[in-house]
């Protein structure tokens, strides 16, 4: 709970102040540690955005707070552990609608901690856990924070661009561009080290390459915001299988559906195949979402935000090789190229998030269709 509790906080100070806090990149801070002056520095509207984000998170009212305002990170941990102390709590997260707007995720603690309770099963001789993803979201909360719990392990977080330090016994939780990333900077893995990878699609070539890089096990994990863990498989296996919790059930013209232990029904974020009862393939988002370090990102969005940019008169967005976006640019006849970019530019700034960006550009006439008229991909 403490890592989840510094997580959460810390994202709310993102949020504030439009970047991290010094101190977000360890695994957590120190229960003593004071949350004004001489320690975190948190300006009195910083401690009431932070009391308002764990509020949200954990479903917390003013009611349990004490007297005194609280003034040490433990204090807020002491906070949440009291109203779940019964076991019966709920936990939210946020995930991007089909705008781009957060949307609440409500959960189940008790249901989070089975998952967790299963996943150790299947990962027992771990040793640490290397987290390089935070515990604010749900693929954090369940393999940094729940799971290090069940296995009995430390976990220690690390960063790209920084010593992993990693060792035999050590199981790395990260997204798949970091998992890209590590490939190209890691000659070869230390024995005895599992892998794994969720948050989206993980690339077949990059999976292949770690494993002959000296990967023990790459296990890549399907879910979603709204239903936690759905299914994992280990690679190189195509299948992913369901957790306990789901089953499979069919729904409009044979369009599968899941089915958890209380009979209640979830949509796939996904259009799937069936392989077998309880095994699945994924085919691909049904809203168009595209999967951007670890963030949801609606191409068809990007590219109606773009089309308000004075002198663009079509926008196509794709996902490219490397992960980012990329945009065709239609500008509207005789219009400067270089002053177009730059209004790009501006508007970007100002209204995407950095993971919504395309990092590259082409500029054309038209865009590029195939002879049936269908948008095609371009180079």
């Amino acid at each position: 709970m403490h890592r989840i509790v510094c997580a959460v906080v810390a994202a709310e100070l993102r949020r504030q102040r439009g970047t991290d806090h010094p101190a977000a990149g360890k695994v957590e801070w120190p229960s003593s540690t004071l949350i004004g002056d001489d320690g975190l520095g948190l300006d009195s509207m910083e401690q009431l955005g932070a009391l308002g984000a764990l509020a949200e998170a954990f479903d917390l009212d003013d009611s349990l707070l004490s007297d005194d305002p609280p003034r040490t990170v433990g204090a807020w941990v002491d906070w949440v552990i009291y109203a779940h102390s019964k076991g019966d709590g709920r936990m939210t997260v946020a995930t991007s609608g089909s705008t781009g707007s957060p949307r609440p995720c409500v959960h189940d603690i008790a249901d989070l901690i089975d998952e967790a309770a299963f996943l150790a099963t299947q990962f027992t001789g771990r040793r640490r856990v290397v987290a390089m993803v935070p515990a604010h979201h749900l693929y954090g909360i369940i393999w940094t924070a729940l799971l290090p719990d069940a296995l009995g392990v430390p976990v220690v977080a690390r960063a790209i661009g920084a010593p992993l330090g990693l060792t035999a016994g050590d199981l790395v939780i990260a997204v798949p561009e970091q998992w890209q990333a590590l490939l190209r900077i890691t000659p070869r893995f230390p024995k005895d080290v599992i892998g794994v990878s969720s948050a989206g699609p993980l690339d077949e070539s990059v999976a292949t390459g770690l494993l002959a890089a000296g990967l023990t096990r790459l296990v890549d994990v399907y879910g979603s915001s709204e239903t936690s863990g759905i299914a994992m498989r280990n690679v190189p296996a195509s299948g992913y299988d369901l957790l306990p919790r789901w089953q499979l059930s069919t729904h409009d013209d044979e369009d599968w559906r899941l089915v958890d232990r209380h009979g209640r029904f979830w949509d796939f974020p996904d259009h799937i195949e069936r392989i077998s009862s309880r095994t699945l393939r994924p085919l691909g988002r049904r809203d168009g979402a595209v999967q951007i370090g670890g963030h949801n990102v609606w191409p068809g969005r990007v590219a109606d935000t773009l089309r308000t940019v004075d002198g663009v008169a079509d926008v196509a967005i794709r996902l490219n090789g490397h992960g980012r976006l990329k945009a065709f640019v239609v500008p509207k006849p005789d219009y400067d190229l270089a002053q177009l970019s730059a209004h790009i530019e501006q508007l970007m700034v100002a209204r995407l998030a950095n993971y919504e960006c395309p990092k590259s550009f082409r500029f054309g006439p038209a865009l590029p269709r195939n002879a049936m008229g269908k948008l095609e991909d371009w180079a």
